[in-house]
């Protein structure tokens, strides 16, 4: 090596501010929901909707990392537990189909999870 060095610039860039990444993860939190609706509810556009769930989730962890990043607070215990439940929401409607959940209850597991993650990011607790 030549000993070269890339600055890369901290401040001086153009970076999104805190609330477009908030914006951008609230999208994602609404698109979810409709996608986890849509594909309990089956039918015929059920790929539509898993197509829309796999989008949400994209957007939700790009501007999820995002976030943490204009806080300065590294990987906090909260954001892995937000990333475990993030998953989880991910397989969500595979869990419920091949357990047979009625759509009732699937509904009310996704709200409970969506809850909690709202949650933890508005509260981000210290957990342990």
């Amino acid at each position: 090596m030549l000993g070269w060095k890339i600055a890369i610039p901290h401040d001086g860039g153009k970076a999104m501010d805190h609330t477009t990444f908030l914006i951008i993860h609230l999208l994602g939190v609404a698109a979810l929901s409709i996608g986890i609706g849509g594909m309990l509810a089956g039918g015929s556009e059920r790929k539509l909707f898993s197509i829309l769930q796999g989008v949400a989730l994209l957007v939700m962890l790009v501007s999820g990392f995002g976030l943490l990043g204009t806080l300065h607070l590294g990987f906090p215990h909260f954001a892995q537990a937000k990333l475990v439940l993030w998953a989880f929401l991910g397989v969500l409607p595979v869990i419920l189909r091949r357990l047979r959940i009625p759509i009732a209850g699937g509904i009310t597991i996704a709200l409970v999870v969506i809850g909690v993650l709202a949650w933890l990011g508005v509260m981000k607790p210290a957990l342990w």
